[in-house]
């Protein structure tokens, strides 16, 4: 743009002249005409040509960043010090000095104010805005040194500053709408930071709008929907177009492109921010224009002017004003009955114009259709489909007549109608039905062909040839046919004579079958009994029975049943019998029972008395006449054991007389006996009495007595009796006694005896014989006769074809037979008899007969079942029906006839010409007898009204109706007709409705049947009802109830309810009329189609708010003389149009409200009215689509209440001022609205707590910083307003080397106020509280750790001054053994320590070295006790820090002794002898072993030992090695050499030793003296030289043990008084006693054992010190126990001695 933005003027007054001051752009000296270089800077002040374009400069420092009043600081000054400085500058020259002074100072102010700048947006990378370095007084060359950096506060770098020439210039593209959206004041701010000292200074840069954005509407196309119905002038508020420039390039104007319907209405020149008004002017029409596109263009007040536009869609949306309209107003279809559910019948389908719900098509049945026809057929509602539902029935209704309603589905829905006519068509769906009436059962017998046994209808629903039916009986031999007497109905009479003993009932059919295709066929079952007649005489099985019954038989014992069967019923069948004693009479003998038939023997029978009774029993039946007949009964009567012998011929006493001798075997008698039973009861055997005799013997059967041996002669003169017992062979056994006397006499006695005898009977032998031969002559007559009557007896049962009744018994075949006993023996086989027995089983018999297992079964090969009385029923099963059996055989044929046919044949057999005449006269009146009869009467009757002679019409004769049993019979209804049976007339007799009895029907006739008997005749009348108007037209309800939308237009129809009547024809023709008014007229039909429903028909527009309700009278007059009305009353209720929109009481609200309202809190309550009623008055309220998403997510507002409420957070900080449009909505179909503006003043609540920002933290501070020094600089800010974004600052806590001075309104710098030390605090944490002043007061508060970098002002210290470290000697060369640590407090490198030697005293680079970095001293070769025993040396230590600090602490390692030296002998030679004198007592010391260890304490304790211990005359001290005697040596033993080989060991680990040999010569006394001289010049006295060496060697160890515990004491002494902490190493374990044994070793235990110093050799080392030490943990300074580490070392052990404890 060319305008290079800098700070630069302001005005100062001097009189009344002002001077502009122009900054100039070099330094140049203040004289001539140069302008002064002016360092004062204000806001908004723009360098071009010296050109103003600021505010007047007496507003500087009174306006912040932000545009909020700041509090007055030194920028306050400002403007006061500059115009000092411009006075001083007009007064004189000598003051430019003083002036330079004042305004180097106020730069110096001023570089910690303010700097404004401004520049348009969207300005190009690299344009210029300020000289920023001059400006803030800073010199180019000084930017880098001084680190300077500028931060723009949140945002991207839109600025950088070149550092070659200090000019601040546009970095990347600036958009003012990105950056502060639609804020008027829109600038940048910037921190300016330079180092060395730290300063920030505050530079604003303003961003300027220019128009480079065009208006905009949210959406590319609005679509509007608008009813077809809306009035002109209805007003539609459209979306408003944004502009994100700011005043005039944000003033929008909007134009709508040419079009015939809408306007525009965006509002004056005073309010062009309000939203464009879319106004309809003239009436659409969906069906003609259904869309409109129109353009809306918004146009900005910029220059150049920008445009945005928006297509405008209007979708005319459909009112519904086109009803449903049917293809055709009547349908008529054909259909076949029982057509199945489901049966599409006809799709019917109806149009509507309209469209959505409007056009969419609900189709239902009128409410004027029948109950029933809506359960036989059903409509889609949707496609229109009638289908059948139910049962269509032809025989039903076989018309249809249904109207059909198409609904649209519109808010208010229209309608249509058609009529669907449907004929139906007969399917041959009805089996023909047979119905029996006046069945005159059972029938005679004896009845005479051509009687009427039943009367029999048949009918069949169907029409037509399905109607038509045929009628047979079946089967077709029987003696019955079917003659017709009118239509459909037939007699059934018979064809032929019956016999009831042969078919006892026949079982009939009569079928009927139908003319339709496929025919159907019924049939009805008839059972027609036939009556008993008495034809029958009572018949018994057999002509004769023979019966045996026992003699001597109980009196009154039943013998035998006699029965005889009638086959006849009933009383015709009841037999009773009698005796015939015509012959002779019985009644003394034998009784017969007069029903059962059975027969009694009334008293004993005697064989011997009678044997054989032949009688006739008769049998007589109960009938009228009763009929007879007779039986032939023979009872033999049985023989029975009751007679004992009887012995005859001579007497007892006759003697009978033997001449002996006499042979063996010579018969002297026999004994005459005789039976008068018969059979085996009369078969006699002999025995004697006394058997114990041996002369004589008795035959068994003849009874000759005899003699058993031979008499001799001297036996004579002898007499003896012999007792002879006779029996018979009955049961049970009978017998007699006889006495036979024998005399034995000698010859001439004999002789005498034969004369005697003679005289008195002749011989006794040939009677015997002549009796003898008598009975065998009867056995064999009565057996031979017995034999051929039953041969007779069986060939005339093998002849008879007749069935014989007879008895049986169960069982398998046996013999049966005439036993010795008499008596018969049963099997379990059927026993086939002459004739049956009644006694018990088991009767005898002489009779002996072989039964096979054969049933007994009837001819028909059924076997025969024994009733209870053990007797058989015979299968009467002749192919017909018989008695008790319903089934009957088939296979018959039919027969067709004429009823009159029987009638004509019976008088045709009579004479006369009379009888002729009668016979055509009946016949005639048979034949109109069987035609129909036709009467009519008036409905509604009066009882008793006249109907017709019926009597004499029917051709029957008043005074034969009651014998005849004249009856009437109406089929399936109320007897509503009788006839007086005086007179014959036919009357009334109920009240007869025709409604009820035919409804609709145009034929309604009553059917009677009249019949009477004898003969059976059946007549058909019909009555038909004629119909009278008695019936007015009748509405289906009281009060039919319309509603009629107030939008409807004039002519639009409304089909009513039309009225029924019951009556026909003339009399249901039904005319309508409506009440005056002034909305409707009526339209119900032409005179030709009376039928057609009313219509009602509107004819002046409803107004809803006029007249909401409308009654009318409906009045419906039929054509029946008199005419009857009915009325109903119409209610037509008018429904309400949308056409009223809901109305605010304001169009603008204004509300306060204070920020932070809880969500809930109540803004406001709209509240808009409607003066429709229902859904269209029902409003919701919600925000305009204008009203920005962030408002809604603040805001809700209840749809139903109108309750504006907080939904959201409501911040002053973020909104102060809410614009909302909100809309009330109807819930009409069409809906309409309102429109209010609600302003929400935000108030500003103390809700923000202030916000402590650090920038440019400088950490860690060097802890030699000097006071003044800069840590941080710190921003203060709160989003609050007024007093409650005054914030003060301070710092928590107090006391700390810290302190916070103001640089700028909210600007702190955090400088040093105190020195710093690291090593007392390593860090500070500070806590930067901020509290503003609102009520009540808000603070925040911020954590800084100012961490303090060290300074290298520590050198390196040891815990202690020096340490003693013990060492075993022979250690391993680099063994480690001790470490030294010194501590530095400094950190890093300033703590970073090394060690090395100090080799000032003597050079120890050969023994030890210590590690450089970790401390650790190492021996560098292997230690010698023998050799050195201290090492004394100092280790210094030193840190890494510029410059490096050290310390220094001094090691004394003391060498421990080890074993490793063995002992060595001194003294004389091995091989020098040494001579002893004998004898010796014992104990005398022989000589002494001289030997000496280096090594020192146990390792130097030595001990001696003899390595031969067999030898028992010398010994050696152990620890002096002395030799001497150990017992007595005697002279005896001199001139003897013995050598002793001397073992010398140490007591250290491992032992070490040596030998020494000890050569001892005995000798006697001479050769002593000669051997002591020898040895004293030799070696001279042995005992003083190893006295001195003890002595030597005892002053050695005390010196050195003396001196050692003298160095411990000292040593503890020392240790005692120190109060640092010694290193020291510890062994595990507990106390136990440590000292120097016999073998010069330690004995460690298990507690800790406390040293003087550590070493790393293995725990146990040896020492020559004796501890004790308690089992007391080692601790820390902290109270905790040390573990020892993996070398067994412990760092920084404490020794604590306890009291009461010494070493």
């Amino acid at each position: 743009m060319g305008a290079t933005a800098m700070t630069s003027y302001f005005w100062v007054e001097a009189g009344a002249q002002k001077e502009q001051i122009i900054k100039s752009g070099k330094n140049s000296s203040l004289g001539g005409t140069e302008k002064p270089a002016c360092l004062i800077r204000k806001r908004n002040i723009t360098h071009k040509g010296c050109k103003r374009t600021g505010k007047n400069p007496t507003d500087f420092g009174k306006t912040g960043v932000d545009g909020k009043e700041s509090p007055k600081n030194s920028q306050d000054r400002w403007g006061f010090g500059s115009e000092l400085a411009m006075v001083a500058w007009q007064k004189d020259d000598g003051a430019k000095r003083l002036l330079q002074l004042i305004l180097l100072h106020t730069a110096w102010e001023v570089g910690s104010g303010q700097l404004h700048y401004s520049v348009p947006e969207e300005s190009q990378h690299g344009s210029f805005v300020g000289r920023i370095a001059q400006d803030l007084g800073l010199e180019v060359s000084e930017l880098v040194p001084r680190m300077f950096r500028m931060v723009s506060k949140g945002q991207e770098e839109h600025f950088q500053v070149n550092m070659q020439n200090g000019i601040l210039f546009v970095n990347s593209r600036i958009d003012r709408e990105e950056l502060c959206a639609k804020n008027t004041d829109c600038a940048i701010h910037l921190e300016v930071i330079v180092d060395k000292p730290l300063r920030v200074f505050h530079v604003e840069v303003e961003i300027k709008d220019i128009n480079d954005n065009a208006p905009v509407f949210s959406v590319h196309e609005q679509v509007l929907a608008i009813s077809e119905s809306r009035l002109p002038g209805y007003s539609f508020i459209l979306f408003s177009a944004t502009d994100a420039d700011i005043d005039a390039n944000a003033l929008i104007t909007y134009k709508l492109s040419p079009n015939d319907y809408f306007i525009l209405d965006s509002g004056n020149e005073e309010n062009r921010r309000k939203s464009p008004v879319l106004i309809l002017k003239a009436p659409l029409d969906r069906e003609k224009d259904p869309l409109h596109r129109l353009l809306l263009t918004a146009t900005d007040g910029g220059k150049p002017q920008l445009s945005g536009t928006v297509q405008l869609v209007i979708n005319v949306v459909d009112a519904n004003d086109n009803p449903p309209v049917f293809n055709q107003s009547v349908y008529k279809v054909r259909l076949l009955e029982n057509a199945a559910n489901g049966t599409l019948v006809i799709k019917l389908n109806a149009t509507d114009l309209d469209e959505g719900t409007n056009k969419e098509i609900s189709y239902f049945f009128s409410d004027h259709i029948p109950p029933n026809f809506q359960k036989i057929f059903s409509i889609n509602s949707n496609t229109g489909d009638l289908i059948v539902n139910g049962n269509v029935d032809f025989e039903d209704i076989n018309v249809f007549d249904l109207q059909i309603v198409a609904e649209d589905k519109g808010n208010l829905p229209l309608s249509g109608h058609c009529q669907v006519v449907i004929e139906v068509l007969d399917v041959n769906d009805n089996a023909p039905e047979v119905s029996v009436s006046s069945l005159s059962v059972p029938v005679p017998e004896d009845s005479s062909p051509g009687t009427v046994v039943a009367l029999i209808s048949v009918s069949d629903r169907d029409s037509g040839a399905n109607g038509k039916i045929n009628c047979s009986l079946w089967p077709p031999k029987f003696p019955f046919k079917l003659t017709s007497n009118f239509k459909n109905y037939y007699s059934l009479v018979i064809s032929e004579p019956l016999d009831r003993e042969q078919i006892a009932e026949y079982g009939l059919i009569v079928k009927v079958q139908d003319q339709g295709d496929p025919p159907l066929s019924a049939s009805s079952s008839l059972l027609v009994p036939i009556s008993d007649v008495n034809d029958n005489t009572p018949t018994f099985a057999q002509s004769s029975y023979t019966i045996f019954v026992k003699e001597n038989n109980p009196p009154g014992a039943h013998i035998f049943t006699v029965s005889a069967s009638d086959p006849d019923v009933a009383e015709n069948a009841l037999v009773s019998y009698w005796l015939d004693e015509k012959q002779w009479p019985l009644s003394s003998y034998i009784s017969v029972h007069s029903e059962s038939g059975k027969l009694y023997a009334l008293q004993p029978l005697d064989y011997e008395e009678v044997k054989l009774l032949e009688f006739q029993v008769r049998a007589k039946d109960a009938g009228l006449p009763s009929l007879c007949g007779n039986v032939t009964i023979q009872v033999f009567v049985l023989d029975e054991n009751d007679n004992t012998p009887a012995v005859f011929g001579q007497a007892e006493d006759t003697l009978n007389l033997v001449k002996v001798p006499a042979a063996a075997g010579h018969v002297l008698g026999k004994i005459h006996a005789l039976d008068a039973d018969s059979g085996y009861n009369a078969w006699l055997r002999y025995e004697l009495h006394d058997i114990s005799s041996s002369l004589w013997r008795v035959g068994l059967y003849s009874g000759e007595i005899s003699t058993t041996r031979a008499l001799e002669e001297a036996e004579g003169i002898n007499i003896q009796s012999l007792l002879v017992v006779v029996k018979d062979h009955g049961k049970p056994v009978l017998s007699t006694t006889a006495t036979f006397s024998v005399s034995l006499v000698a010859s001439a006695q004999a002789a005498l005896s034969d004369a005697r005898f003679s005289r008195m009977g002749g011989s006794a032998k040939p009677l015997a014989d002549t009796a003898n031969l008598y009975l065998i002559i009867a056995i064999c007559s009565v057996s031979s006769l017995f034999l051929l009557v039953i041969l007779v007896y069986v060939a005339l049962r093998c002849q008879s074809q007749a069935k014989e009744e007879m008895m049986y018994g169960p069982g398998t075949a046996t013999l049966v037979c005439a036993s010795e006993v008499g008596s018969w023996s049963y099997s379990n086989r059927h026993s086939h008899i002459l004739a049956g027995v009644s006694g018990e089983p088991g009767a005898k018999s002489d009779l002996m007969v072989f039964s096979p297992n054969i049933p007994v079964l009837a001819e028909i090969g059924k076997e025969l079942v024994p009733n209870a009385a053990g007797q058989e029923k015979i299968p009467t099963d002749f192919g017909l029906t018989s008695v008790d059996s319903k089934e009957s055989p088939r296979n018959s044929q039919e027969y067709w006839g004429f009823g009159c046919e029987l009638a004509m044949v019976a008088w045709q057999k009579d004479d006369g010409a009379k009888r002729l005449l009668q016979l055509i006269l009946l016949h005639t009146a048979w034949e109109v007898g069987s035609g129909q009869l036709h009467y009519s009467v008036l409905e509604e009757s009066q009882h008793g009204s006249f109907v017709g002679r019926i009597a004499q019409d029917l051709g029957l004769e008043v005074s034969e109706l009651v014998p005849r049993m004249f009856r009437m019979v109406s089929k399936g209804q109320e007897e509503h007709f009788q006839v007086n049976m005086q007179n014959g007339i036919l009357f009334v007799n109920s009240r007869i409705d025709r409604e009820e009895l035919c409804a609709e029907n145009m034929d309604c006739a009553i059917h009677l049947e009249v019949i009477v008997d004898k003969p059976l005749r059946v007549f058909h009348v019909e009555v038909e009802i004629k119909d009278i108007n008695d019936n007015a037209p009748v509405f289906s309800v009281h009060e039919q109830v319309l509603a009629i939308s107030e939008s409807r237009l004039p002519g639009y129809s409304f089909i009513l309810s039309s009225a029924s009547d019951a009556d026909i024809n003339v009399n249901a023709l039904i005319t309508y009329k409506l009440s005056l008014n002034d909305y409707f007229i009526l339209d119900s039909g032409s005179e030709e189609d009376q039928s057609k429903s009313p219509v009602l028909i509107l004819k002046a527009p409803l107004d809803r708010e006029k007249d909401p309700l409308h009654r009318l009278l409906l009045t419906a007059t039929d054509g029946g003389k008199p005419q009857l009305s009915g009325t109903v009353q119409l209610v037509i209720n008018v429904v309400d149009a949308n056409d009223n929109p809901p109305v605010f009481n304001q169009s603008v609200y204004k509300v306060r409200l204070l920020e932070n309202a809880a969500n809930g809190t109540l803004v406001i309550k709209l509240n808009a009215t409607d003066l429709d009623e229902g859904n269209n008055k029902e409003i919701s309220y919600f925000f305009s689509n204008n009203v920005p998403s962030s408002f809604t997510k603040v805001f809700s507002i209840n749809s139903n209440t109108g309750e504006l409420s907080v939904f959201g957070k409501v911040d002053f900080e973020d909104v102060n001022l809410y614009n909302l449009q909100v809309v009330a909505e109807d819930k009409g179909n069409l809906p309409l609205s309102g429109h209010c503006k609600v302003h929400i003043e935000v108030l500003d609540m103390n809700d923000n707590a202030p916000e402590v920002t650090v920038s440019s933290l400088s950490v860690p501070v060097p802890e030699n910083s000097p006071p003044g020094t800069v840590v941080a600089l710190i921003s203060i800010s709160d989003r609050d307003s007024g007093a409650n974004g005054q914030v003060t600052c301070s710092i928590w806590p107090s006391g700390l080397p810290f302190k916070l001075t103001s640089t700028f309104k909210n600007y702190y710098s955090l400088i040093l106020a105190e020195p710093l030390d690291r090593e007392q605090v390593v860090e500070y944490s500070l806590v930067v509280l901020a509290q503003d002043q609102g009520d009540p007061p808000l603070s925040a508060s911020s954590s800084l750790v100012v961490p303090i970098s060290d300074v290298n002002d520590n050198a390196p210290t040891f815990a202690q001054s020096s340490y003693t470290v013990f060492v075993k000697e022979n250690n391993p060369p680099g063994v480690h053994i001790f470490t030294v640590s010194a501590s530095d407090p400094d950190v890093a490198e300033n703590a970073l320590v090394s060690y090395w030697l100090d080799e000032k005293q003597w050079p120890l680079s050969s023994y030890i070295s210590v590690h450089s970095e970790s401390g650790k001293l190492y021996a560098l070769q292997p230690l010698d006790y023998e050799e050195v025993k201290l090492l004394e040396f100092q280790v210094r230590a030193k840190d890494a820090g510029l410059p490096s600090l050290c310390g220094n602490v001094t090691i004394q390692v003391f060498v421990l002794d080890e074993n490793d030296n063995a002992p060595a002998v001194s003294g004389p030679a091995e091989d020098t002898p040494i001579l002893l004198k004998v004898p010796v007592a014992a104990g005398f010391v022989v000589g002494k072993i001289h030997a000496l260890d280096a090594d020192s304490g146990y390792n130097a304790w030595l001990c001696y030992e003899l390595r031969d211990a067999t030898s028992s005359l010398w010994r050696v001290g152990l620890y002096s090695g002395e030799i001497s005697t150990a017992r007595t040596l005697e002279e005896a033993e001199g001139s003897n050499s013995e050598s002793l080989l001397v073992v010398v060991k140490d007591h250290g680990k491992p032992v070490l030793s040596t030998t020494a040999t000890f050569s001892v010569s005995l000798v006697a006394s001479a050769q002593a003296a000669q051997s002591d001289a020898r040895l004293s010049r030799t070696v001279g006295n042995a005992k003083p030289l190893a006295d001195t060496a003890n002595l030597y060697l005892i002053i050695a160890i005390c010196s050195v043990s003396s001196l050692f515990l003298l160095v411990i004491l000292v040593y503890v002494a020392l240790r005692c008084q120190s109060q640092t902490k010694e290193e020291m190493m510890y062994g595990p374990g507990t106390a136990t006693l440590v000292c120097a044994s016999e073998v010069g070793s330690w004995s460690y235990s298990n507690r800790h054992s406390h040293i003087l110093a550590g070493v790393s050799g293995e725990p146990g080392a040896k020492s020559d010190l004796m501890v004790f030490s308690p089992n007391i943990p080692v601790l820390a300074e902290s109270g905790k126990e040390l573990v020892p580490n993996a070398a067994g070392q412990v760092s920084c052990m404490i020794l604590e001695i306890p009291s009461g404890f010494s070493s």
